[in-house]
């Protein structure tokens, strides 16, 4: 009966030694997947947190991308509208130009056959008169016929009272003789270039629509065989170079 006793003490002792040893086991197991738990939870917190604050950056980045964005729109339409009014610009010049070369060809047509010639560029209008137009060999007086073929260009320049008129006066590389009126080259193309202008201003225009220069001979209309009677002649002349005004035209299409 003690025997009996005594076993049935020693099994429940071993009972619960083993259930101990079991439930410590598990405990121990769900402490080190409490941690692992935690410790990914940690990570996977500094993960979301890394990601809103990169959400954060990339927001902040949208948003200066499309301020940048809308600013360069801005300057695009900008640049096409100065674009557009400078194409404005160079078509009403270029009619305006277009309309005076008609005008001046018209005007001087009887002297066309004389050596006066009419070009333009995109810029101005050139009018070149030689001595057969303008001027006798070597004098800066205006006679009555040279008069009569200013009166055309003061007429032009009173019906466009924005134009602007530079007269250049040039001769040919040959000397002045001894006694002439004038030292040199020099002295006789502003000579000649000042009394068209005075004689321009008698006929009613604006002094402030003309300037007067002289080239004397360093400014050739023709430079092959310098010395040749046919190249002397085409440099000795009269350039009329007609402008209009820019800023009539910019306040056109302002």
């Amino acid at each position: 009966m003690k025997f009996a006793i005594r076993l049935t003490v020693l099994s429940l002792a071993v009972l619960v030694m083993f259930s101990s040893c079991v439930s410590s086991k598990k405990y121990n197991m769900l402490m080190e997947e409490k941690d692992q738990l935690a410790k990914s939870l940690a990570e996977s917190q500094d993960a979301i947190k890394k990601l809103e604050q990169e959400n954060a950056q990339l927001m902040q980045d949208k948003d200066a991308l499309s301020k940048d964005i809308a600013a360069v729109k801005a300057d695009l339409e900008k640049t096409k509208g100065e674009i557009d009014k400078i194409k404005q610009m160079v078509d009403m010049k270029e009619k305006e130009l277009q309309s005076l070369k008609s005008d001046v060809e018209s005007a001087f047509a009887d002297y066309q056959a004389l050596g006066l010639t009419v070009d333009g560029d995109n810029e101005r209008l050139y009018i070149s008169m030689p001595e057969k137009v303008l001027f006798k060999s070597g004098s800066a007086r205006l006679s009555k016929a040279d008069k009569e073929v200013l009166a055309k260009m003061a007429g032009i320049m009173t019906a466009n009272p924005d134009l602007h008129l530079r007269v250049e006066g040039h001769t040919d590389d040959q000397a002045l003789v001894q006694g002439a009126a004038y030292g040199d080259n020099w002295d006789l193309s502003v000579a000649r270039s000042v009394s068209v202008v005075r004689e321009l201003i008698k006929q009613g225009v604006a002094p402030t629509q003309i300037t007067a220069a002289g080239n004397g001979e360093y400014s050739p209309a023709v430079t092959e065989n310098p010395k040749s009677p046919e190249t002397r002649q085409a440099n000795r002349r009269t350039e009329f170079i007609l402008e209009p005004n820019l800023k009539k035209i910019y306040d056109a299409v302002k």
